[in-house]
This record gives structure tokens, C-alpha cells and sequence, in this order.
């Protein structure tokens, strides 16, 4: 039978904490643990570039009932500059375990819902740890992230990929399914695989990803993590968005703007200006948080993931939204303008009437 020498199960929770973490004040501080994400293969350097690394901590690891014993699962955070906070819960798969217990364990963690109560407690302590690095903290709560990555460095026979592949059905694994699944839902679900060299695989999906790596290189997790923390953010300020749309419709529902009024629409004019500023300076930051410079390996990884995750789509929406935030301060400008040119014509007319008026008193 099919067995497992080395691997684990990543299972991935991402907040947001505040609208920006100073990741180089936290390295001055030189916080315990803290530590900058680099990837580890040179080859693949120049294909991927980070506008300013995540810092990494090591946290408390904590005990778990898995794979019928006690399992140590280690916990790492990483902090983005863009305001996210992503807690990983590393769970070793023991040596010799099947694959029939792996998809017993994936299946177990995915329905825990202590996870989502760890992560959240971790996550608490961490930013209050870092308290001093984040502008505006608040944890915001009901919008959190969740991924899972099954990483196998060491199958328990030596095997290339198609030899692999003709034996187990990592689909199964991906949808968490215990029966066998129609080719087409298995041809859906690996469809968006990757492999560089014989022995090595890589197969991401909207909710968790499968991954053979004989090297050991976190590169390939690393990086998904970085993608889903990039659209994670994306989604809030979208959410964003939504409501600052909302609040401006419902201040000028049924309302013209008018002179007596004129006070209370610029400071809409104002508050959208500042709105249409800091969400686009947001989302061009978290946009460029990661440049991908040349067509290779990890390259087509990224791409393949982002357009999986629909992040064109989630793009262009906010792109799109905000234009409408800008048109609607434009139109606000310039009934503003037009009514304070009314006022002043108004002035001139009515000192005009009042000189008449002296003049004729005056007779």
C-alpha cells in the first residue's frame, strides 16, 4: 500500500489586523523568533520579487490528537505590510502513514472548528505583541481566511510522478471525498498541476493545494500563502468599498445639494477624497506586493493561482468601484462649485442693491 515516509499538513487562518504593519520597525525591535521570508532557490529568484517580505515568528506549538496519537503541531505566524496577520498550523504526518489516514486527518482538521478558536487567540496575542507596529489595530472579526496545504516531502517508495499518479488520486484528497470520483471531477479538480522536475508536483485548488517536493524547499507553500493573503486583503477593501458606496448613496438619497445644505456635502466632497486616496494607495500597495518579472517555474505557479482565485476579476471590480466613488465626487464638486458661484453672484448682486439703496437714502 501507498504510504507516507515524510510530510505534513499546513493549515492556514488569515486575519486582518490593521491597515498597515511597519514590518522594519518590527525588526528593530528585533522581536524574538522574527525572521524575513526569502525564497531558498536561486534559480527561481529572479522570476518572483517581493516589494517588502513578510517577517515570520515561531510560536507557542501545541499537542493534538491526529493520526490515532498525540501529534506536536508547530505554529508559525507570518506579518504582511498591508495589514495581515496569517497563522499556520504545521501538522506533522507521521512516518508510515497511509494515504487512507491522511484523508481521515485532512478531513478531521478541515471540520475542527477549535482551529478557527486557536488561530483566533494566537492571533490576538501576536498583535498585541507587535501592538506598536500596526496603524489602526482592530482584528476584524468574521472575515477571516482559511487554506490547507498537504506537503509530502518523502513517499514511502521511490516514484516518479505518473508512476505516483497511476496509483492515487490526489483529487480525492483535494475535495475531501472518501468515494471515487468521475473523471471529469478529477480532471477538473488537477487540472491546474504543475511538475519541474520527475519526482516533484504541485496541484492548487480553491481551498487547499498537494504538493511532492523531494528538496524540502517551502518555496511552493510560501508562495501560496503570499497569493491567498494578496486576495484575502483584496476582498476586504472590495468589502470596503461596498460600504463607503452604500453610506454615500444614503446621504444623497432624496437630497439636492442646495446652499442651506452646502456645509454637509463638502464634508462628503472631503470624506470621499480621503476615501478614494487611501483605498487606492491599499490596493496598489497590496497589488505590487509581489512582482512576477519572468515567465518560469514559480511564475506560472503564481499566475495560474491568482487567476484561479479570480483576483482579475476582484480587480477590475474595485477598479471600477472606485471610479464610481470618483465620479460621484466630481458630480458633488461641481454642484458644489456651481452653488458657491451662485452665492457669490448672489453677494455681488446684493451689495449692488444696498449701494443703490445708500445712494438713494443719501439724496
Amino acid at each position: 500500500m501507498l504510504s507516507i515516509q515524510k510530510g505534513r499538513i499546513i493549515i492556514y487562518r488569515l486575519f486582518d489586523v490593521g491597515l498597515e504593519i511597519d514590518l522594519g520597525g518590527i525588526e528593530k525591535s528585533a522581536k524574538e523568533g522574527a525572521r524575513r521570508l526569502q525564497f531558498s532557490r536561486y534559480p527561481y529568484m529572479k522570476a518572483l520579487q517581493f516589494a517588502n517580505p513578510p517577517i515570520a515568528f515561531d510560536l507557542q506549538p501545541f499537542v493534538k490528537p491526529l493520526f490515532g496519537r498525540d501529534t506536536k503541531v508547530n505554529v508559525v505566524a507570518k506579518a504582511y505590510d498591508f495589514g495581515v496577520l496569517s497563522i499556520a498550523f504545521d501538522v506533522p504526518i507521521p512516518p508510515g502513514a497511509t494515504f487512507d489516514e491522511l484523508e481521515k486527518a485532512a478531513q478531521s482538521l478541515d471540520v475542527d472548528r477549535s482551529i478557527d478558536a486557536m488561530a483566533r487567540d494566537y492571533v490576538g496575542q501576536l498583535s498585541e505583541s507587535i501592538a506598536d507596529a500596526i496603524t489602526a489595530r482592530e482584528i476584524k472579526e468574521g472575515f477571516v481566511e482559511d487554506y490547507a496545504i498537504i506537503y509530502i516531502e518523502e513517499l514511502g517508495e521511490e516514484l516518479k510522478i505518473s508512476e505516483f499518479l497511476s496509483r492515487y488520486d490526489p483529487a480525492r484528497l483535494l475535495l475531501y471525498e472518501t468515494r471515487e470520483l468521475s473523471r471529469f471531477t478529477r480532471q477538473e479538480t488537477l487540472r491546474h498541476s504543475f511538475s519541474y522536475y520527475p519526482d516533484d508536483l504541485i496541484i492548487v485548488h480553491l481551498d487547499n493545494a498537494f504538493i511532492i517536493d523531494p528538496s524540502g524547499s517551502f518555496d511552493l507553500p510560501d508562495l501560496l500563502e503570499f497569493a491567498n493573503a494578496q486576495i484575502f486583503e483584496l476582498r476586504y477593501y472590495d468589502g470596503v468599498i461596498d460600504k463607503e458606496l452604500k453610506s454615500i448613496y444614503a446621504t444623497l438619497s432624496g437630497k439636492r445639494v442646495s446652499v442651506l445644505r452646502l456645509r454637509l456635502f463638502e464634508r462628503l466632497a472631503r470624506k470621499i477624497t480621503r476615501t478614494i486616496t487611501e483605498l487606492t494607495e491599499i490596493t496598489e500597495r497590496v497589488n505590487n506586493a509581489l512582482k512576477v518579472t519572468e515567465d518560469v517555474y514559480y511564475a506560472r505557479v503564481y499566475r495560474t493561482f491568482m487567476a484561479l482565485l479570480r483576483s482579475r476579476d476582484l480587480e477590475v471590480g474595485i477598479r471600477e468601484k472606485l471610479q464610481i466613488v470618483m465620479d460621484t465626487y466630481k458630480m458633488l464638486h461641481d454642484e458644489i462649485a456651481s452653488k458657491r458661484a451662485y452665492m457669490i453672484e448672489l453677494g455681488i448682486f446684493l451689495l449692488f442693491v444696498v449701494d443703490i439703496v445708500i445712494v438713494l437714502a443719501g439724496l
